[in-house]
């Protein structure tokens, strides 16, 4: 039974039959805070590194003891991910009572209250058919931190897993869904490779890990070439916008063979569907999303397949668009809809300057609607958007005093909220000072770097008294050592800091 260690807390297994999201053992505040499975899931797709052979040494000779204890003590700062491939092989190979090695992955999984030693004890319980401990298994797969482990401990069974790995799937958005869809991509059933091209691409990462495989795996050419239904066209269109983008993560549309041809069924589904006679519209036929997914279709045929611009084109000039646009965005229920039609919107030339005034009126937190009027200030209003800032954002509350905190959760909407109007202040030297202020007294770092950044773009000698004085008040405070850099360049003459957007 899954129970306590020396810190008092419980283990992460009993965490998460308790329903935990969030994890005892997440990191403090002035360390970088990933999301659940991030830091493997950047490991396995983006490093070509080997594991450390002092690490690995080091473990193995501790799982040699076969005590718990011994081996939460080896692991140390190690990452299980670059090292389990090995250890596995070195355990296998190494003659250990097999009854020992159970056991003690067993209560590395079961009872530890740190991930690495969890992950670690996960993996070695894959040695052993998954029946003995099935429960448990589904138990941490449920959390995108484990997934990936559980799901190799799952596949160690007599039978097929595919029924359990694809449950699992269907109950995880993050790194979780992206190692159990690329796996679960080669499944012989056809109701798999149907759900992973309808739905199962999506994630909360970045739909592009995703899209080439649903692509691939669903046939999403050949099911073009018959009569997609609208949730399918959908689909369609979200996965070839994702794989337009060549800089991303994975293989873009040039790792899909049939992209061209699926890319041209596509189009000619949507001509289909937009046509002048609305009367043979079909239901689904004017969603607002087509638009910017034959949008992203045209930006790419323009570099790579030409003979498609004319049809991009043509479609996206049919004023069946900014009918929509015009509609989504006075009457968008959800934030993403209305995302979706400001971004409509500005293509096609259509004000949205006083919707997402008013939007942010009644949500001050709307981040991506603080970007997007940013983006489009000009001379003429940006101190109107800025007074509106000042005005509906929490300024004395977000100036609390600088902390090594990330800015994450509920409670900091409002200093993600202020992010998206500094980001954009060092374009506008000697505007948005009230902003600046609050951002040089945040708890956020982000907030803090975003500030001196854009009081760096100001004409260091015609600071106003007030600003020279909150620089070198917050040089006085500042925790970190890469802000306090940045403020001292700032204070000795405002040179141009080096600061992440």
């Amino acid at each position: 039974m899954a129970g306590k260690q020396g810190k008092g807390r419980p283990s992460i297994y009993q965490q998460l039959r308790d329903g935990a999201e969030e994890l005892l053992d997440e990191p403090g505040s002035s360390e970088t805070v990933w999301m659940p499975g991030a830091r493997d899931g950047v490991l396995i797709y983006h490093w070509n590194g080997r594991a450390d052979e002092e690490e690995l040494r080091r473990l193995s000779t501790a799982i040699g003891t076969l005590k718990p204890a011994a081996v939460r003590r080896a692991i140390g700062e190690a990452r299980i991910i670059s090292l389990v491939d090995a250890l596995l092989t070195d355990v296998s190979a190494a003659g250990l009572d097999h009854e020992g090695v159970y056991d003690l992955a067993y209560a590395l999984a079961t009872e530890s209250d740190e991930r690495e030693a969890v992950k670690l004890g996960i993996a070695l319980l894959g040695l052993f058919d998954a029946e003995h401990h099935r429960d448990e298994l589904m138990t941490f797969g449920r959390h995108d931190e484990f997934t990936l482990y559980a799901m190799t401990a799952l596949r160690n069974t007599g039978g097929d897993a595919t029924a359990d790995l694809w449950a699992l799937a269907r109950q995880v958005r993050g790194w979780g869904r992206i190692h159990l869809v690329e796996h679960l991509a080669r499944a012989a059933d056809p109701a798999v490779r149907e759900w992973i091209v309808r739905e199962g691409f999506r994630n909360d990462v970045a739909t592009a890990y995703l899209a080439g495989t649903a692509a691939g795996a669903g046939d999403l050419a050949g099911r073009l070439a018959g009569t997609p239904d609208d949730e399918l066209l959908e689909a369609a269109g979200e996965i070839l916008t994702a794989l337009t983008d060549e800089d991303g993560p994975v293989a873009g549309m040039s790792g899909y063979q049939e992209g061209r041809r699926a890319a041209e069924l596509y189009l000619g589904h949507i001509e289909a569907r937009t046509g002048a006679d609305d009367s043979a519209a079909r239901p689904g036929a004017g969603e607002l999303r087509h638009f910017l997914y034959v949008h992203a279709l045209r930006e790419y045929a323009d570099e790579h397949w030409p003979e498609l611009l004319p049809r991009c084109t043509e479609i996206l000039a049919r004023p069946l668009w900014a009918e929509l646009a015009t509609a989504a965005l006075a009457g968008a229920d959800d934030d993403a809809a209305f995302g979706r039609a400001v971004r409509a919107c500005e293509l096609l030339g259509i004000p949205t300057a006083g919707a997402l005034r008013a939007r942010l009126r009644a949500d001050p937190y709307g981040a991506a609607h603080w970007y997007a009027l940013m983006r489009q200030a000009t001379q003429r209003d940006v101190d109107e958007i800025l007074a509106l800032a000042a005005e509906i954002l929490p300024l004395a509350e977000i100036a609390s005093g600088p902390e090594q905190d990330p800015g994450l959760g509920p409670a900091r909407q409002p200093h993600r909220a202020l992010d998206l109007v500094l980001q954009s202040l060092d374009a506008w030297p000697g505007h948005g000072w009230p902003l600046i202020a609050a951002g040089l007294a945040s708890p956020v770092v982000r907030n803090r770097n975003l500030a001196v950044r854009a009081l760096a773009a100001w004409d260091h000698a015609r600071l106003p008294p007030e600003a020279r004085t909150a620089v070198a008040a917050a040089l006085r405070a500042e925790p970190d050592a890469g802000v306090r850099e940045r403020l001292e360049r700032l204070h000795e003459g405002g040179a141009e800091p080096t600061t992440p957007r």
